[in-house]
C-alpha cells in the first residue's frame, strides 16, 4: 500500500490543455473578475432608460441598469479563466466572487442599520442606494452562480471536443447559455410583480440579454488577444496541437542514497517548494519539489566547454548533465549551500551575458549552476 500526501492537488489529465500550475497571472485575473463583479452590483442599483415612448404592450420602452456597463465583462473574464485554467480554477474564482458579493451585501446592511454620526445627512440616500434588499440580493447571487458555472462548464466541454480550435464557439456559446440563465433567474426572482406589466419585464430581460451577448461578440478580437497573451505567459500551459501528446511538465528524477540529507539540502537550504510526497512499501520514499519554470536545454560540446571556461576557468568540468537554478542572489545562495555541504567548484563570476554564475557539486552527485540575471543582454549562448 502506498501513502500519498499531495500539498498541491493536480487536475486529472484531459484531452484539452489547461495551465497545470497557475502563476501570479491567475491571481490578477481573479482580482479583476471580482472587482468587475462588485462594481457592477453597486452600479446595478440604478435603472437606466435606453428607449422611451414605445407601446405599452412592450413595456413602454427599453430599460436596463447600471450594471450593464461592466457586468458583461465578468463573463468575458470568466471565459478567460475557464479557457486557460480549466473548470476547477474557474470555479474557485467564481466562489471567491460569490463570497465577496455576499460580504458586500452584509456590510452595506450593517452600515445602513448603524446610527448616523453627527453631521451626516445622507442616511436615507445611503440606505436607498446600498440598502439590503433580500429579494434583489437573492436574485443577484442566484443568477450569478448559475450563469457563471454554466459559462465555465460550456467553455471546458466545448474545448474538450475542439481542443485549441474554434475558440469563438466556446466564447459565444458559453455566453449565450450562461447569460440566459443569469438574466432569467435574476429578472424572475427580483422583478416578478414589481414591473407593472409582463411586457415591461420581458422587454427589460430581453434587452439586457441581447446586449450582454453582443458585448461578447464585439469584444471577441480583444478576448482572443488577451487569451493568446496569457497562454504564452503561463509556463504550465501546453497546447494540445500534437494530438494530446504535448509535454505539460518536465520533471528531473534523481536517485539519492541519503534521502534525508538530500531533502535538507534541496528543500531547506536551496529553498525548493514542497509539492507532493509519497511513501510506499519497503521504505520507498519520494518528494516532488517545485523549482519554478522548467526548461530543457540542449547544448553541444563546444557550448559546454564555453560555459565551463566562463564559470570555472577550464574545460572538462561538466558531465553529461548539469542542473541550473535561477535565484534572486546567487552569491548569498552559494555561500549558504556551501555551508550546507555542497562542494564549491567555482565562486560567483559575472558572465559575458550579464549574469552572476557559481558552480557547485550538490548531494546525489548533482552538479549545479546557481545564477542571477543582472540585466537583459541579447546573446546566442545559454545564460546558465
Amino acid at each position: 500500500m502506498t501513502t500519498v500526501y499531495a500539498t498541491q492537488p493536480r487536475e486529472a489529465p484531459s484531452t484539452a490543455s489547461f495551465a497545470t500550475a497557475p502563476s501570479g497571472t491567475y491571481a490578477v485575473i481573479v482580482a479583476v473578475f471580482c472587482g468587475l463583479l462588485l462594481i457592477s452590483n453597486i452600479a446595478a442599483t440604478k435603472t437606466i432608460t435606453v428607449v422611451n415612448g414605445l407601446p405599452k404592450f412592450v413595456g413602454g420602452g427599453i430599460f436596463t441598469d447600471g450594471g450593464a456597463f461592466l457586468f458583461p465583462l465578468t463573463y468575458i473574464v470568466g471565459d478567460i479563466l475557464a479557457e486557460v485554467y480549466g473548470l476547477r480554477q474557474a470555479k474557485r474564482a467564481i466562489w471567491v466572487g460569490f463570497g465577496l458579493g455576499a460580504l458586500a451585501s452584509l456590510t452595506f446592511l450593517a452600515v445602513g442599520a448603524a446610527p448616523p454620526g453627527p453631521g451626516y445627512e445622507n442616511q436615507e440616500a445611503f440606505v436607498a442606494v446600498l440598502g439590503f434588499v433580500p429579494r434583489i440580493v437573492l436574485a443577484s447571487l442566484s443568477g450569478y452562480l448559475a450563469g457563471q458555472f454554466l459559462n465555465a462548464y460550456v467553455v471546458v466541454k466545448i474545448k474538450e471536443r475542439t481542443k485549441e480550435r474554434h475558440l469563438w464557439a466556446r466564447l459565444i456559446g458559453s455566453t449565450v447559455v450562461g447569460e440566459f440563465a443569469d438574466t432569467a433567474l435574476f429578472c424572475f426572482i427580483a422583478f416578478v410583480g414589481v414591473f407593472p406589466t409582463w411586457g415591461g419585464l420581458i422587454s427589460y430581460a430581453v434587452a439586457g440579454y441581447i446586449y450582454k451577448v453582443l458585448v461578447e461578440v464585439i469584444m471577441l478580437p480583444v478576448t482572443y488577444a488577451v487569451i493568446r497573451a496569457i497562454k504564452r505567459r503561463e509556463p504550465g500551459y501546453a497546447p494540445s496541437s500534437q494530438g494530446g501528446t504535448a509535454v505539460r511538465q518536465m520533471r528531473l528524477v534523481v536517485a539519492v542514497d541519503d534521502y534525508d540529507a538530500a531533502v535538507r539540502f534541496y528543500r531547506d537550504e536551496l529553498g525548493l517548494v514542497l509539492e507532493e510526497t509519497y511513501e510506499g512499501e519497503n521504505g520507498a520514499r519520494v518528494m516532488i519539489l517545485g523549482a519554478g519554470r522548467a526548461t530543457f536545454e540542449l547544448s553541444n560540446r563546444p557550448q559546454i566547454d564555453l560555459i565551463d571556461t566562463v564559470e570555472v576557468g577550464r574545460t572538462g568540468v561538466s558531465g553529461k548533465y548539469r542542473v541550473a537554478f535561477e535565484v534572486g542572489d546567487s552569491a548569498t545562495v552559494t555561500d549558504r549551500l556551501n555551508v550546507a555541504g555542497a562542494e564549491l567548484i567555482a565562486p560567483p563570476v559575472v558572465t559575458p551575458w550579464n549574469s552572476l554564475n557559481a558552480r557547485l557539486q550538490g548531494p546525489a552527485e548533482v552538479q549545479l549552476t546557481v545564477f542571477t540575471e543582472l540585466g537583459t543582454t541579447k546573446v546566442p549562448a545559454e545564460q546558465s
